[in-house]
């Protein structure tokens, strides 16, 4: 059973026959679609549980910088990525979701009109904070019903959830002493993955330079990928002292990549496959690492 872990100073796949033997050079870009058709989920609130085993592949979807309530975006992508995320859970069910940050500007009320929305996820998500956010801690509680920094285990495999700004939109380093003592308390844990919305390397246009955070990261030796939004036009993977750090576009926006979407991952015995799918059901070139 998913357990949620608050630290003391805390302060799905796709389809079967799109994945089966692909690889990062086989893949052609735009040569798959999936059915984006409505589907009928039952309701999932943010932090719900879910059921998984160390001998079951994690199956998982992060999107990121949805901007619902800026003036210059298209308007609010969640209804198509909801629709979007059910549908793969009722081909290949997923094990969780994680909105990796930017989800509304504006306040309190956008988050909450976007969390109605999520709700309607047939999966369990976890919600991360972005820079234009705009909450308190408190505020974010009272919204999302969770701490801005959480710990969420599944079965022998945990997550990690690091906050890496604040309610005025600084850009900021996860605190070092918080993670250390997150992944301290995983590490006897199978596989761990570490989400946060701003990288902490400055390698794209808008990351941070956080040495101490890549030396910690660096040292975890169940740590199998990093998972960041933020740069909007960045969908691919960079590596960084032996860790592999995947960026996964933008949700919404008017800024970035040249299409809207999403990543998925599987994470199966001594390998991750991932790879992003298109709000629009077109499916990007999969990528896997191994240890």
């Amino acid at each position: 059973m998913t357990s949620r872990r608050a630290l003391i100073t805390g302060g799905a796949a796709l389809l079967a026959a799109h994945l089966a033997g692909c690889t990062e050079s086989a893949a052609k870009p735009g040569g798959a679609s999936i059915d984006t058709a409505s589907a009928s989920p039952s309701s999932a609130s943010a932090g719900s549980g879910a059921t998984t085993s160390a001998s079951e592949p994690l199956r998982f979807v992060v999107g990121s910088d949805g901007h619902f309530g800026e003036a210059k975006a298209p308007g609010n992508v969640y209804p198509k990525f909801v629709e979007a995320v059910n549908r793969l859970h009722e081909a290949d069910p997923l094990d969780f979701v994680v909105v990796n940050g930017d989800i509304a500007q504006g306040g309190i009320e956008p988050q909450h009109t976007v969390r109605k929305t999520l709700d309607e996820l047939a999966v369990p998500y976890y919600v991360v904070p972005g820079n234009h956010d705009g909450l308190s801690p408190e505020q974010w509680q009272d919204v999302w019903g969770s701490q801005q920094e959480q710990v969420i285990d599944f079965g022998d495999r945990s997550i990690v959830l690091a906050n890496t700004s604040n309610a005025v939109g600084d850009y900021l380093c996860a605190d070092v002493a918080w993670l250390a003592e997150a992944l301290a308390s995983a590490e006897d844990q199978r596989d761990v993955l570490v989400f946060m919305h701003i990288t902490c390397k400055d390698w794209t246009t808008y990351g941070v330079d956080c040495p101490d955070v890549r030396k910690l990261l660096s040292r975890v030796s169940n740590l199998r990928a990093v998972f960041n939004g933020h740069d909007h036009d960045e969908d691919g993977r960079k590596t960084s002292a032996g860790v592999d750090y995947f960026f996964d576009g933008h949700l919404g926006g008017h800024w970035g990549t040249d299409y809207t979407g999403f990543r998925v991952g599987t994470l199966d015995g001594n390998q991750l496959a991932t790879r992003m799918v298109q709000l629009d059901g077109v499916l990007r070139p999969e990528i896997r690492i191994s240890w």
